[in-house]
Formats: structure tokens, C-alpha cells, sequence
């Protein structure tokens, strides 16, 4: 999609000198507001990318879901030229919603112009609409040329729902906007309420000073067309806080949560606290009753009205913080007009799931307003105290509660150590220097609220240098990596939900434990997952849809044809095997370059910035284009991972034929999350004439063998290496044993041949597929 300011009208060049002297200029650029010193930096940093379009979408994405409403996005930047475009797409679906997001990016030159206005505003909107209302009647389809892409997908999507409930659009720019801009939604004959929410570099900076501390929850009920609180006072039981005890109701807070979302929640807490449709029927049903299907009737399952009105009684209601309070003494008793630093320390799911069920399609307006919850505020007297306070109060809050399924397993043995080597196993360089770690992130938005809490913008740095951005990962993305690994990719394609639903069941089942070597493991097979995902994108083969499902589908493949005996630690090591200064200007990300390198790219480059002063005396950064030195782009091929990447070049045609392979009118993305799917590639016996390079296996060194193990692999050892040659050769003339089973006989007879011994894995296999090959006629 082309760069719209280019279109806009009133983008005006830069003016002529004006007159005024470097002096007065200096000074004016020195008193720049917070938002315009914001806004350069933003600007600064987007157009250092080759596509900062692409990156200001990816970080309004972020900021977006860090609000808490948008999970899952897919990109897939498009315009007809005809009136219909979008950057992004997000698509969810349970027995109450049916809800498709829509995003795009308005990306305006800072040379040209600092705002957009409202018409602009208004004709990317429609743009939007567009595409939905035509992927709706079926007309997009034809100008969509690729029908294996994501945006295809996408559309068929939309076309293929029997109703849309909701659809929500993102315009998301770099600009400012009108001040008070707001477009109200709107709901089409066919009942699908159009909902548009626009985010600009204003709203970005809001979001960031409340990330710092900068900016706290400030609600003032009065103000908002609220009734302000009745509240008792209890006694003064301690010098550090004084509580209040009250009734809020329930559209009250739902709409605060709702102008708020996630920022009021702690941020110990607060990423659980999601709502779906069948992630809380308690509440649910207790709003707006339940009906069973046909099935859950079988199990016993009885109908349930509505009971709004005894929702007080059911609950046990919300508990929050703040730094002040305004108390007002009236005929009838005090009320709270106004709270201070605002924050939701327990009872995130019940606010949550208040404001869900307002959503949800057929739900009675005036049902909510019979809902009431009870609130404990506790104000934290001593300012100073409330970084300590404040996440003690969430802490024993959640562990009083006997309600646990808001968290959904944060407090698992497995996560919390996870979370614990992260912050504590460094990766070294080649001089054997720490330089950074992994981030593991057991609460959505950690990462960002731990940088936006630094003190100043160098400890803001010196965070990021630790942590960098693509060392960052979340439960999610943990989860879809394991469960591909684990070779269940079509449980990967379920979504996030669904996968980390079955991740953590197959982790606790299996009492994992994260020592510093499981750690390192994980991380090279995240290593590994990510370079899969650089590698089908723009820096590699750049797939035309379907990356998602190929990146999983790909992992579990190399899972089946290695047995799972990849060397995750050494692609740990090797991940800083580069040069240090050439490391740390790439950020530490390398599989960018991994993945050019795979698909042919004969010259791979990289920007540098650097900062000089201009004649106004402002300091201003370029950008150098790089090229990486051959004698780099060696070491990188004489690393495991990439010697596993070029099995993946090899694999890769028969995944993506096997997944494009489907009869007219299937749906490729819904067939992809059938286990048929899987099972139908397995059978194609993908990858198995490829010979397995034994240099990317693991050791011996990495098992604690037993005694059974030991033998194993001292009877595999005793034989003659002229007997893996022998089945080798009668494997391929008979037949009789499989393509893979023939070609690892061969790779062990040249390993044996080369004076190594057999690690149990390969003496294990080696055993086996020997006495196979006896049992169908093969003799020594």
C-alpha cells in the first residue's frame, strides 16, 4: 500500500526562511511541548526502518494490545486503488461474538505535515468499511488475485460467517489528530454494529506517559455523568493507608473500563483478566442466564434465567488502590466524587467480564443497570510507598480469593521459574561477555510496563540493551513454538487461545521444571521458530499467505525427521557467534539475516544510526546503510541453526503443496486445524530421503544415562560400520523399509566410517530400523 501522504492536499513543503535569527530558533526548538518532542523521536525512530510503514503498524499494534481488546493480529498490507484497504486483520469467534478487526496505517511525512484532517480521517475509515461490506457480498474475491494469500483468507473469512457481530477499525497514525475526534458506531441492516477507533501519536503518548507512571487513572464521577459513590470510611487501622467500603454499579464501571481497559488493572494482574464467552459462566450466567445446547442437556446441564439483580450476593466484588480520594458529606451520607492513581487490584475478571457481556449480541441494556458490585479502596497516604504497596495489596488480594480462574495458572511452579531464568541466564558473545538476555513475559504488557518505569530515558536504554525488543516473548507465542515442536501443529493454528489451553495442560501434566539448560533448550527452539517465521516473510521467501500455519506445520516436521535430537543448546551459544560491534548494531537480531541469506539475497545490508549537529545547532540522526562482511555471513552458515534452516528450504515446497491441497470450497485455514491434516502430511513421509546431517544432533552429554540407555548404545557400537552400509544399500534396492530409515542408515555408516562413535539417539534408531530390516528378510 503507497504511503497516503502523498495524496493529502494539504501537505504543504516546508516554508522558506522566515527571518528569524539561529538564535530565536534555538530557543523556540528547545521550548518544543512534550507531544511534539514525543512525536520527533516517534518519527525518528519509524523512518530508520526500510519500511516504516510496516514498523509504525507493528508498533500501533502493540500499543493496542497492550490496551488488552486485540490479541491475534495478521498482516497484510493492501489497497485496490479502488476505495478498499487494510494493513491488518484480527478474526474471533465463540458461541456469543463473532468479531473481525480491520486495521490501517495513515503513515504522514514530518517534513510535510504534523496533522491529519478529519476528511482524510473519515475516507480511510470508509475505506475500511469497504473491504468488509465487499468480502461480505463475495465481489472482493475477484480483486484479490492470490487466493492462497492472507488477506484472501481473510475475506472468505467474512464471507463465509453466517453473521458478524462486530466490526472493529483501527485507523492508526503517526499524525495528530482533530482534537475531540470521535465517530460513533453505527449497525448495519444485517445487525453488525461498526465500531471506529482511531489512534494517533496524541493517544500513543497517553498511553506511554501512563506506562511510566507519568500520567495516573484519574475518574472523576461527576464529571463523567456519573452519580458519585455512597461510602462508609473504616477506622484509621494504619498510619500507611485508609480504606472505604462501597457500591458501584455495574455500568458505571464497565464504562470506565471501557475508556481505561487495561490500564487500570495492575500490572501484576491485569494481562489475565480477559473475557470470553466461556471463560467465565458464572458471571455470565448470572447476567444473562443460559440456555444449554442439545448436548450439554445429555451431561446434565439445566437452563438458567437471568438473575442481574442478585449479582451483589454473588460476588465477591473488586478491591482497589489509589493515591487520593474526594470524600463529600451530604444529607444522605458520603460519597467518593473522585479517585486518584485509580487501579483494579483484584476483580479484574469480574470488571472485565461486566463490560463483555454489555457487548455481547442481544444483551438487554437494561439488564446491567440492576447489576451492582461491592469495592474496597485503599488510599495509600504515603506517596512513596505505593510502588511497594500497591503490588503487596494485588498480591494477598489474589491469594485470598478463592476464585482462580482469572489468572489462569499464573502462579504455576513451571511459569514462575521460567519468568526467573529469564532474568537470570545471560547470553554471552564470542569474547565470553554477557550482553542481553530473554525476556519471558508471564503478564501481558511486563515488558513494556518495566521500560516505561525506568527512572530516565538512559535507564530506559540501558533496559532495552538488556532486554531488546526481539528477545521478548510471551506465553502465546511459548506456546505455539512448544505445541509445533511437540508436533501438534494443527493445535498451533487454532489460535492463541485455544494452543496455550493445551500447552499448559501438556506442561503441567508433565510437572515441567525450567533449570538454566531447560531454559536454554527453550530458547533455541524459539530461536529456531522465529528464523522459520524471518525466513517465509519479506526478508526471505516472503510466502503470500499462510505464514502462521507453514512456521508450525515446518517445526513439527523437523521435529518427526530429526526424532526431536536437535542441538537447541548450541544454536543457544551460537545465537552472538558474530562479531561483537556487528551484534550489537544489529540489536542482537539475527534472523533477518539468516533468512536472507537462505533465499538468495547476494547482498545483505543493515542501517546504523549515528547523530551530528545541524546548522540550527539541533542534534539530528542519520542513517548509514551497512553491508555485513562475507567473513560474518561465515560464521553464521557454520552454525547449527543454519544448517537446520537449509532442511527447512528443502521441506518447504511439499508443507506449503500439502497445506494449498484441498478440495474446492475447503477452507485452508479451517483444514489446517483439523489433526487430519497433520496425520495426511506425516503419511507423505515429508523429509524422510533427506540424509540428517549428524553435526546438528545432540550429544550424549545431554541425558543422564541409565544403565539401559548405556547398553543400548554399546551394542550399536560393536557393530561394523559396513552394517548401517549394507542396509543402506538394501534399503533402496528392496524397498522394504522407509526412505528416511534408508537414508539414516547411510548417515550413521559415514559417521561410524569416520573412527565417532553413536550417541544413544542414533544407536537407538540404529537398533531399531536393524531389526526391522531383519524382520523383512534382510541378512548380515
Amino acid at each position: 500500500m503507497a504511503e497516503q501522504f502523498e495524496e493529502f492536499d494539504d501537505f504543504k513543503p516546508a516554508k522558506e526562511d522566515d527571518g528569524v535569527n539561529d538564535t530565536v530558533k534555538k530557543v523556540i526548538e528547545k521550548e518544543m511541548s512534550d507531544l511534539e518532542a514525543f512525536k520527533a523521536d516517534n518519527d525518528d525512530m519509524i523512518f530508520s526502518y526500510e519500511e516504516p510503514k510496516q514498523a509504525l503498524t507493528e508498533m500501533m499494534v502493540e500499543y493496542i494490545q497492550n490496551v488488552g481488546d486485540v490479541n491475534e493480529v495478521n498482516y497484510c498490507s493492501f489497497n485496490t486503488g479502488n476505495g478498499e484497504a487494510i494493513d491488518a486483520w484480527g478474526y474471533s469467534g465463540d458461541e456469543d461474538m463473532m468479531s473481525v478487526d480491520l486495521f490501517l496505517t495513515v503513515l504522514v511525512d514530518p517534513e510535510k505535515s504534523n496533522s491529519l484532517p478529519k476528511s482524510e480521517i473519515e475516507r480511510h475509515f470508509k475505506w475500511m468499511e469497504k473491504f468488509f461490506e465487499r468480502s461480505q457480498s463475495g465481489t472482493m474475491f475477484s480483486r484479490i488475485t492470490d487466493k492462497r494469500s492472507d488477506l484472501y483468507q481473510i475475506a472468505q473469512l467474512i464471507n463465509d460467517a453466517e453473521k458478524v457481530d462486530r466490526v472493529r477499525m483501527f485507523l492508526m497514525t503517526n499524525a495528530i489528530v482533530p482534537a475531540n475526534l470521535e465517530i460513533d458506531e453505527k449497525e448495519t441492516e444485517e445487525g453488525t454494529i461498526m465500531e471506529y477507533h482511531l489512534w494517533d501519536v496524541k493517544r500513543i503518548k497517553k498511553h506511554d506517559d501512563i506506562l511510566r507512571g507519568k500520567e495516573a487513572v484519574v475518574v472523576d464521577f461527576e464529571d463523567k455523568g456519573f452519580n458519585p459513590l455512597p461510602c462508609i470510611k473504616m477506622p484509621d487501622v494504619s498510619d500507611r493507608v485508609e480504606c472505604y467500603l462501597t457500591i458501584i454499579p455495574g455500568e458505571t464501571l464497565s464504562k470506565i473500563y471501557n475508556q481505561y481497559h487495561q490500564h487500570i488493572l495492575e500490572q501484576n494482574v491485569r494481562t489475565f483478566l480477559q473475557f470470553k464467552g466461556a471463560s467465565n459462566k458464572g458471571i455470565r450466567d448470572t447476567l444473562i442466564g443460559h440456555t444449554p445446547t442439545a448436548a450439554q442437556r445429555a451431561k446434565g446441564d439445566k437452563k438458567r434465567d437471568p438473575e442481574p439483580d442478585m449479582f451483589f450476593s454473588y460476588n465477591n466484588g473488586i478491591s482497589t488502590t489509589a493515591t487520593d480520594i474526594n470524600v463529600v458529606d451530604t444529607e444522605q451520607g458520603s460519597v467518593i466524587t473522585k479517585i486518584t492513581d485509580w487501579q483494579i487490584v483484584n476483580g479484574g475478571q469480574t470488571t472485565a467480564s461486566i463490560s463483555a457481556v454489555m457487548k455481547m449480541k442481544n444483551t438487554d441494556p437494561e439488564m446491567i443497570k440492576q447489576v451492582f458490585v461491592a469495592m474496597k479502596v485503599s488510599v495509600i497516604k504515603d506517596k512513596e510507598t505505593k510502588e511497594d504497596l500497591v503490588p503487596r495489596i494485588s498480591q494477598f488480594a489474589n491469594t485470598q480469593s478463592a476464585v482462580k480462574k482469572s489468572d489462569f495458572g499464573i502462579n504455576e511452579p513451571f511459569l514462575q521459574e521460567l519468568e526467573q531464568q529469564s532474568r537470570l541466564v545471560w547470553v554471552k558473545n564470542s569474547m565470553n561477555k554477557e550482553i542481553s538476555k530473554w525476556f519471558f513475559e508471564r503478564t501481558r504488557g511486563q515488558y513494556m510496563d518495566k521500560a516505561k518505569h525506568t527512572a530516565n530515558a538512559k535507564e530506559e536504554r540501558e533496559y532495552y540493551a538488556e532486554y531488546p525488543k526481539n528477545q521478548m516473548f510471551d506465553k502465546t507465542t511459548l506456546a505455539k513454538c512448544i505445541m509445533s515442536w511437540e508436533q501438534e501443529p494443527h493445535t498451533v493454528c487454532k489460535g492463541g487461545e485455544a494452543c496455550y489451553t493445551a500447552f499448559f495442560k501438556k506442561m503441567t501434566q508433565s510437572k515441567a521444571r525450567f533449570d538454566e539448560k531447560m531454559f536454554m533448550q527453550t530458547i533455541g527452539k524459539l530461536i529456531l521458530f522465529k528464523t522459520i517465521d524471518a525466513y517465509y516473510g519479506k526478508d526471505g521467501i516472503n510466502l503470500a499467505g499462510y505464514k502462521a500455519n507453514m512456521v508450525a506445520f515446518t517445526m513439527s516436521v523437523l521435529a518427526k525427521i530429526t526424532n526431536k535430537a536437535i542441538d537447541f543448546e548450541s544454536i543457544w551459544r551460537e545465537q552472538s557467534v558474530i562479531t561483537p560491534s556487528l551484534y550489537n548494531e544489529l540489536g542482537g537480531d539475527v534472523t533477518t539475516i539468516y533468512a536472507k541469506l537462505l533465499s538468495g539475497n547476494k547482498s545483505i545490508t543493515y542501517k546504523v544510526k549515528s547523530t551530528y549537529t545541524a546548522a540550527s545547532g539541533r542534534k539530528m540522526n542519520k542513517w548509514e546503510v551497512k553491508s555485513i562482511a562475507d567473513s560474518e555471513l561465515e560464521k553464521l552458515k557454520d552454525t547449527v541453526l543454519y544448517r537446520v534452516m537449509k532442511l527447512v528450504v528443502e521441506i518447504q515446497p511439499s508443507i506449503w503443496n500439502h497445506l494449498m491441497d484441498v478440495d474446492e470450497g475447503t477452507n485452508i485455514s479451517v483444514n489446517t486445524k483439523r489433526a487430519s491434516c497433520w496425520s495426511n502430511l506425516c503419511a507423505k513421509n515429508v523429509g524422510s530421503d533427506i540424509q540428517i546431517p549428524s553435526n546438528i544432533l545432540t550429544s550424549d552429554e545431554d541425558y543422564e544415562m541409565t544403565p539401559a540407555m548405556l547398553r543400548t548404545a554399546e551394542t550399536a557400537n560393536s557393530y561394523d560400520y559396513e552394517t548401517w552400509h549394507d542396509i543402506n544399500i538394501w534399503g533402496k534396492e528392496t524397498g522394504l523399509i522407509s526412505p528416511r530409515d534408508t537414508a539414516f542408515m547411510g548417515s550413521i555408516y559415514y559417521w561410524c566410517k569416520r573412527g565417532k562413535e553413536l550417541t544413544y539417539k542414533q544407536a537407538r534408531y540404529a537398533m531399531r530400523v536393524l531389526e526391522m530390516a531383519r524382520s523383512k528378510g534382510w541378512e548380515e
